[in-house]
């Protein structure tokens, strides 16, 4: 959980905060743990976001990771576009399988 929360779900919030940004403007604050996300974001984006939240059922955990994952991508598509970056595809592509492989214990 430590690292779901922690380290993963801090990634996630840099990357919603870089979307907000492109979308509103970089000199905004979206409050402390993205306190002002429901105000900023898209209903849509917002709704995924709440997805990522989950309860201790290990079942919850993975679908919480997944909705992370598909929120990132979604998010880091739009923000390398607005940028002019080009998105590594294939580096998500082994993080998933990695993912995968963990989830099945065929790491």
């Amino acid at each position: 959980m430590h690292m779901l929360y922690d380290v993963i779900r801090r990634e996630l919030h840099d990357m919603i905060n870089y979307y907000i940004g492109t979308q509103h403007g970089f000199n905004l604050s979206t409050g402390k743990a993205g306190k002002c996300f429901k105000k900023y974001l898209p209903a849509e984006l917002y709704a995924q976001y709440c997805a990522t939240c989950s309860g201790s059922d290990y079942a919850d955990i993975w679908a919480s990771i997944d909705a992370m994952c598909n929120l990132f991508h979604t998010l880091a598509v739009t923000v390398a576009a607005h940028f002019d970056f080009t998105y590594r595809q294939e580096e998500e592509d082994g993080i998933r399988e990695y993912l995968r492989m963990v989830k099945l214990n065929e790491y």
